[in-house]
């Protein structure tokens, strides 16, 4: 027969067969409603599954949820994937059918027509109270659906539904396990450790970190601190290591896999629950980027890439906190430090922190708040030591530099050191007193220490509130002196001015300043060419305390600030030439002929000072 008339038969069998597939979905019957069709196949809340039975071409595969978790106990005992099997029963739950057919419109020559006798697949979903079967048939042949029936009583009708359902319960043991290696909640795990078995080329080595007191520590090899950050992304990485490819469900023999003798394991200890233990074997042939591995008391040995299990076994060690000055900023109560030029000293006292010594007053919260983070996050580059009998290479038996703070946290004495030692090479020596290691920081790390306590201090020279003023002193150089007045509503008037009275705003603004007066910069003690001796203005303001506070402005500085002083505090401060015109400007004004007072004192005769005198009235005319 000639090749094309073969082709032609081919044609017609296929042809028929699809007419024949088509007669037979043809004579599916239409929905009996659509409110039918709108339901879903069962009323089943997912989240009350317990176990799972799938049986498809595969074989049969039982799953059972384990507190959060879902396991698979057939055809091997081992971790499910849950978002596979959660998927699974999602698909099911909520599948819409998209038409019904009544048993009295098939017969069984048409269910195994339809390949729901015997089915394809078989789904058994149980929960606490019930139980659910889904029988899956083939694909309808006109639309992207396929028969299924919720039992195989002859009473049950035929449901097309989404060929989605089909496809999810048509996967193997390899799709339904789970790829994790290890499955552990966070906040349990209490001990990490690592061994790795010696080779010709290196040394064995052992790691251990152990949580105590809610603090992460380095075990093993030495005794250290670790970061609890560096802590928590190692757990991670342990969480996220998954399996390459599954190799065998058979432990009887485990020579092939290199795992009778371990080249390396892992282990994760929990809270009032079994240790996770994985081993590792050797390389697998051909595949020399992958190893075997098998995690204890499974009969599952599986692949992993030789790439993340290296990452892992060297994080592990690399946990160890590069800090070199351990302490929590919010703690400190005291600060005191001498390195160079840089010496200060600041003291927390009742939530406050001051100076102490030198330049003392009030500390600028926020400055301390930054020195002090700053201090805590210095970080080794490298370590250096991990222990040294003889300082005197490094400087430290007779430290240059020395900075302490005072703690609640610290045990068990009030105080903790950082030591500096000598500079070499472009990088610092330094030892806490807690620890026996020497460190490492580049030369330039400390370059943010404060000069001084002055550099420290609070801006503010004054802390006054304006509705606590009830008088203010004015005087301009060796010139006559102006009381200005007060009222509690706020209204200003001159006490010793005739013919004059006070612009209240004006007056306010001066107080105002005055009450939080800030320094552009604090110049320590007083000095001659400050004038301060003699002063150009002189401002005092009485409240309800017993003293008044005092401002004295001296000379000029060459920046066009001027010097300035308060009463009680020795050191000196420049304040700007802005808040000096505000300070000097006069708040004095005529009075109107209608208001002229008939017995206020004789004006005050203007100071001949180079400044204007503050509120001195001017000569009558």
């Amino acid at each position: 027969m000639p090749r094309n008339s073969s082709t032609f038969i081919y044609l017609a069998v296929a042809l028929g067969l699809l007419c024949y597939l088509t007669f037979i979905d043809k004579k599916i019957p239409g929905t009996k409603s659509r409110e039918d069709s709108a339901t879903q196949l069962f009323n089943l809340n997912p989240d009350d599954v317990t176990s799972l039975e799938i049986k498809n071409v595969h074989g049969l595969f039982i799953f059972q949820k384990n507190n959060t978790h879902w396991e698979i106990r057939k055809p091997v005992d081992t971790p499910a994937d849950g978002s596979t099997v959660d998927g699974v029963i999602d698909q099911i739950a909520f599948a819409q059918p998209l038409g019904i057919i009544t048993p009295d419109k098939f017969t069984d020559a048409t269910l195994k027509e339809w390949g729901l006798i015997p089915p394809a697949e078989r789904v058994v979903i149980h929960t606490k109270d019930k139980q659910y079967e889904l029988l899956v048939g083939r694909k309808v042949a006109i639309n992207d659906s396929v028969y299924a029936r919720a039992s195989g009583r002859k009473s049950e009708p035929v449901r097309i539904i989404p060929n989605s359902v089909k496809e999810i319960l048509q996967k193997d043991l390899s799709d339904f396990r789970s790829r994790s290696v290890f499955d552990f909640d966070l906040d349990k795990v209490t001990k990490v450790a690592t061994r790795v078995a010696d080779t010709a080329t290196t040394p064995g080595q052992q790691c251990e970190i152990d949580l105590k007191d809610g603090k992460w520590t380095l075990q093993m090899p030495l005794v250290a601190r670790a970061s609890d950050p560096d802590v928590q992304a190692l757990l991670n990485k342990i969480l996220a290591l998954r399996a390459v490819d599954f190799t065998s469900d058979d432990a009887s023999n485990l020579s092939p896999y290199g795992l009778t003798s371990p080249t390396a394991t892992l282990s994760i200890s929990l809270k009032a629950d079994e240790d996770m233990v994985l081993q590792i074997g050797g390389p697998v042939p051909n595949k020399p980027d992958q190893v075997y591995a098998q995690r204890l008391k499974s009969n599952s040995v599986f692949t992993l890439a030789t790439s993340s299990v290296d990452e892992l076994l060297r994080a592990v060690p690399s946990v160890r906190d590069r800090h070199v000055f351990p302490f929590d900023p919010a703690k400190v109560t005291g600060l005191t430090f001498a390195f160079g030029t840089y010496k200060g000293q600041v003291r927390n006292d009742h939530g406050l922190w001051n100076t102490v010594g030198d330049a003392e007053g009030s500390a600028d919260v926020g400055k301390v708040t930054d020195l002090l983070a700053k201090l805590s996050q210095l970080e080794t580059t490298p370590v250096l030591k991990d222990s040294a009998a003889d300082l005197k290479p490094f400087g430290l038996d007779k430290p240059q530099g020395k900075i302490t703070l005072q703690s609640t946290e610290f045990k068990p004495g009030p105080t903790l050191s950082l030591f500096i030692g000598k500079d070499e090479n472009k990088l610092l020596y330094v030892r806490n007193s807690s620890e026996p290691f020497i460190y490492t920081l580049p030369d330039n790390a400390l370059d943010f220490l404060p000069a001084n306590n002055l550099a420290l201090r609070d801006a503010r020279t004054i802390n006054l509130q304006l509705n606590q003023v009830k008088s203010m002193t004015i005087t301009a150089g060796p010139g006559p002196t102006v009381t200005l007045t007060r009222s509690p509503g706020g209204t200003w008037s001159a006490t010793n001015v005739k013919e004059r009275m006070v612009d209240s705003l004006k007056a306010d603004t001066q107080a105002s300043l005055f009450c939080q007066l800030q320094a552009k910069a604090w110049l320590g003690p007083a000095q001659p060419a400050y004038g301060l001796a003699k002063p150009v203005l002189t401002i005092s303001i009485q409240t309800d305390q017993p003293a008044p506070a005092i401002l004295r402005i001296g000379a000029p500085l060459p920046d066009g600030g001027h010097a300035a002083q308060v009463s009680g505090d020795p050191s000196s401060f420049e304040i700007s030439d802005g808040d000096f015109g505000i300070l000097n400007a006069s708040s004095l004004q005529l009075i109107p002929s209608v208001l002229s007072a008939t017995n206020a004192p004789s004006a005050v005769a203007p100071a001949t000072n180079s400044a204007p005198a503050t509120n001195a009235a001017p000569a009558n005319k």
